[in-house]
Formats: C-alpha cells, structure tokens, sequence
C-alpha cells in the first residue's frame, strides 16, 4: 500500500480522534486552565480539524510528487525511443527484388490496357444502345 494511501485511511479513522482526545484531555487535565465542561467537544472537534490539515496538505503534496514522477517517466520514456532512421541504402538482393516488384506492375498494366483494348474491340463489333463513349 502507498504511502498516501496508508495517510488518506489512517489520519480520518485514527490520528483526527487521537488529537481531539488529547486536545480535550489537555485541556482539562493542563494545570492553569479552567475550561468548563459544556467546552470540551468544541476543543475536540478543533483538535481533530488541526491534525485534519496537515495530512491533506502532505496528501496534496504527493499528489505533485506523482506527477512529477510520471512526467519524467514519460519523458524517459521519449527519449529512448529511437529517432527516425534516414532512408538506409537497401542490400543488392533487395534491389533486386524491388526491380522484380517493379517489372510486374508494369506487366500488370500492361494487361490491363490489353483488356481494355479487347472490350472496345468487341463493343465496337455490336451496337449498344445507351452507352456513351
């Protein structure tokens, strides 16, 4: 469990009562003081609020400790990827195999004009109706 965990469960359940319970029994027990009963729970309830403040600003300050953390993971994070490569010069086999990939297009469209060709001829044979050219 995390710290602020262990602080966000424990200050409300254990340390606010235990302040409260020692700010009343200081408060009448401390010798000089005269507090008359009826003012006991008011002092308990102001000694709990003070132990109160505290912890929520040590939780609010590790809240910014946690995002400090994370934004220099992040940042370290970025900074090991490596930066994009220039363009490397290919090996000969795949050059060569880049050629052959080339060669095919170009015979690939070649039999595509060729069958286009086909289909004018045979449409030029027969009379269409509606078909603009």
């Amino acid at each position: 469990m995390t710290p602020n965990r262990v602080v966000a469960v424990i200050t409300p359940l254990v340390f606010a009562p235990l302040a409260g319970a020692l700010s009343a029994w200081l408060a009448e027990h401390f010798p000089g003081f005269d507090v008359p009963q009826d003012q006991l729970e008011k002092i308990f309830i102001a000694g709990a609020l003070i132990a109160l403040a505290p912890a929520a600003q040590w939780l609010h300050g590790w809240q910014k400790y946690e995002a400090r953390q994370a934004d220099s993971a992040k940042a370290s994070v970025e900074d090991e990827q490596p930066a994009p490569q220039a363009f490397e010069e290919a090996e000969p086999d795949e050059l060569a195999e880049l050629e052959d990939l080339a060669a095919l297009d170009e015979l690939t469209e070649q039999d595509e004009f060729d069958e286009l060709d086909d289909l004018d001829e045979l449409a030029g044979d027969e009379e269409l109706v509606g078909i603009d050219r």
